[in-house]
């Protein structure tokens, strides 16, 4: 599976936007989905909550060896910018594509409320059913349509939330809802349907309240045990493991590791139980922006790094894992950070863009940006859980964020 190519679509659209086991379908657990009916609901602004602030958005991956085929949906919420965003990307053999939709965040185009892990945006919804999450996604020209049902097979893990990073008394939220689920439904694409039966998924929920700031930096991964296993081992172990940082990286501030075997969390690692070392920092060009969006946006300027190999070492009582992941491929995202506060990319707004060139333009530094790396890669997995011993290797999904906001360069247009 040429696992390094998957990013390059759906960052295509993240610049614009910010941000398995085979055989039939298992019988879902119906107190499974009813405790994710309460833990995946969304968490709207409250009364005197800084409304600019707020972020929330559900994820789902899904990957499929035997077809060679690889999707990624995202439902944003952006109060920064009253807006709402679709994403999808997705990787089929040599072709690679991503469309994503903008809307305001208004009752015409949107849905969702803290009793519920639905939500609507535009004709793009996500249902929790009795049988597991309705993801339908299309694009307005109907090339391309993602509906599916993905059945969570193992249990979320607690709520990860860190504190006091933005504003007093504001936390942001990480919640893997589900590591592992099972698929079943189509991906259509330019007049072909690709039928997902041995597919494998993952889903997870973030909240909270973002301004970025001058001093944070961030580790997220997530790997599943692939399909090309015995029936007795298939997508047997799943971890995923996330540690909020200062922004070089010398200080971790919060850290967890879960790992999950036959549906259920097995061990969990946090703090200074964790160690996680970077090496071979690499740079690459931060891109260009697609020719209908150049004239409106800036890039940042300078040299972002990012590591081509990370290991992380996790070590409580007699329970050890040495998780190593080699960079395949690492596609930078521009943040956008005006008047200090954060926006986002995803803004088609055009009032909202007009301010921000208006800031570079008029004061010189009014925006900064932030880099984070969405890289895909190999995981290698090793280690001793339970007094059992545990090794596979995967690919999977890891993000790193380093450096402080730098200033942004105007983007020249090609026009007079």
């Amino acid at each position: 599976m040429k696992t390094k190519e998957i990013l390059k679509p759906i960052l295509a659209g993240i610049f614009l936007i910010l941000f398995v086991s085979s055989g039939g379908l298992a019988a879902p657990n119906s107190s499974l989905i009813e405790e994710l009916s309460e833990a995946d609901a969304f968490h709207p602004p409250g009364e005197g909550d800084p409304v600019n602030l707020y972020n929330e958005w559900h994820y789902f991956n899904v990957i499929d060896e035997e077809q060679n085929l690889s999707v990624v949906c995202t439902f944003k919420l952006n109060g920064g910018t009253n807006s709402s965003v679709v994403l999808l990307g997705y990787y089929i053999n040599d072709t690679l594509a991503s469309f994503y939709e903008a809307h305001p965040l208004t009752p015409e185009f949107v849905n969702y409320s803290s009793q519920s892990p639905d939500v609507r945006i535009s004709n793009n919804t996500v249902t929790l059913t009795d049988e597991g999450y309705r993801v339908h996604i299309g694009s307005g020209n109907g090339i391309s349509v993602f509906d599916a049902l993905l059945i969570p097979e193992a249990e979320p893990a607690p709520v990860f939330n860190a504190s006091n990073l933005s504003m007093p008394g504001m936390g942001i939220n990480w919640l893997v809802a589900s590591p592992k689920m099972e698929v079943s439904g189509n991906l259509s694409f330019a007049g072909q349907t690709y039928s997902l039966n041995n597919s494998r998924a993952y889903h997870d929920h973030n909240w909270g309240y973002w301004s970025w700031g001058d001093d944070l930096g961030w580790d997220w991964g997530q790997v599943s045990q692939a399909g090309n296993y015995s029936n007795e081992t298939i997508g047997e172990y799943s971890l995923s493991f996330g540690n909020i940082t200062n922004a070089n990286h010398s200080q971790s501030v919060n850290s967890v590791l879960n790992v999950w075997k036959d549906g259920e969390i097995i061990a969990n690692f946090s703090g200074k139980e964790i160690q996680i070392e970077h090496s071979n920092l690499s740079t690459t060009d931060i891109g260009i922006p697609p020719a209908e969006v150049a004239q409106q946006y800036i890039l940042p300027q300078g040299s972002f790094y990012f590591p081509q190999n990370t290991l992380l070492n996790a070590s409580s009582g007699s329970d050890t894992l040495k998780i190593e992941f080699t960079t395949q491929n690492p596609v930078p995202l521009p943040v956008m950070i005006p008047d200090g506060r954060e926006i986002g990319s995803e803004s088609m707004n055009e009032s909202v863009n007009e301010s921000m060139n208006e800031s570079v333009n008029e004061s010189g530094g009014g925006i900064k940006y932030r880099i984070i790396w969405e890289m895909i890669g190999t995981y290698q997995v090793n280690g001793v859980i339970d007094g059992k011993p545990i090794s596979y290797t995967a690919d999977g999904f890891m993000e790193y964020v380093a450096g402080g906001p730098v200033s942004p360069v105007p983007f020249a247009s090609s026009n007079p």
